[in-house]
C-alpha cells in the first residue's frame, strides 16, 4: 500500500466515523424525549459542533479536499437538527435561542471576513485557526458539565455516545492531518482527542446512577 492509498483509507475510516459520531447525537436527542426535558444537558455541545462543521466544510472547500468538505455537510445539516430538538425539549428556549442567534452572527461574519481575502493563503491560514479553537470548543463543550458531575458524583448528564466517537474520530483526523502534513488538522485533533480520553475516564470515576 503506498502512501497515497494509506491517506485514502484513513480519509475514508475518519468520514465513517465522523458520520457514526454526529448521529450518534441522536441516542442524546432520544433521552431529551424521553424525558421531555433536555435541561440537563448543556446545548454547547450541539451549537459547538454545528459551527465547527460549518468552518470545517469552508475549510475544505478552501484546500480542495473532498472528504473534509462532504463529511462536514452531513455534520452541519445533523447538528442543526440537534440544536433545534434541544430547544424543543428546553424550559429554557428564549435563552437557547439568543445563543444560537449570537453564535449564527458570528459565524456569518467570519464566512463574510474570509470570503474578502484575495490571498488565498491568507484565508487559509485565518480560517484554519478559527476552526481550530471552534473545534476544541466543541471537543470541550461537554466539561460545561464537570462542576455538576463532580458534585453530583454521576455522569449522566455526559452525551457519552458523541464522547465515545468524538474520541476515535479525532484520532483518525489527526493520522489524517498528520499525513497531508496540516497543522490545522492535526494538532486540535490530537488536543481533541485527549480531552475526550479525559471526559471517557469520567464515565469510570463517576458511573451513571
Amino acid at each position: 500500500m503506498n502512501q497515497e492509498e494509506f491517506k485514502e483509507l484513513i480519509a475514508t475510516c475518519a468520514s465513517v466515523c465522523q458520520i457514526l459520531q454526529v448521529l450518534s447525537g441522536v441516542l442524546v436527542c432520544r433521552k431529551f424525549m424521553k424525558k421531555g426535558s433536555s435541561n440537563d444537558v448543556s446545548p454547547l455541545p450541539f451549537i459547538c459542533g454545528t459551527v465547527s462543521s460549518f468552518l470545517w466544510f469552508l475549510y475544505g472547500t478552501l484546500i480542495e479536499d473532498q472528504a473534509i468538505t462532504l463529511v462536514n455537510i452531513f455534520g452541519v445539516l445533523f447538528f442543526s437538527s440537534y440544536v433545534a430538538a434541544y430547544i424543543t425539549f428546553s424550559s429554557k428556549k428564549v435563552t437557547v435561542m439568543r445563543q444560537v442567534l449570537v453564535v449564527a452572527v458570528l459565524t456569518c461574519c467570519i464566512f463574510v471576513y474570509i470570503r474578502t481575502l484575495d490571498d488565498l493563503a491568507e484565508a487559509k491560514h485565518k480560517l484554519g485557526l478559527v476552526a481550530c479553537g471552534v473545534s476544541v470548543s466543541f471537543f470541550a463543550a461537554p466539561l460545561a458539565n464537570l462542576a455538576h458531575v463532580i458534585k453530583a458524583k454521576s455522569s449522566e448528564s455526559l452525551p457519552m455516545p458523541i464522547i465515545f466517537m468524538s474520541m476515535v474520530v479525532t484520532l483518525l483526523w489527526s493520522a489524517y492531518g498528520y499525513i497531508l502534513q496540516d497543522k490545522f488538522v492535526a494538532y486540535p485533533n490530537m488536543l481533541a482527542f485527549l480531552l475526550s480520553t479525559f471526559q471517557m475516564s469520567l464515565f469510570l470515576i463517576y458511573p451513571s446512577r
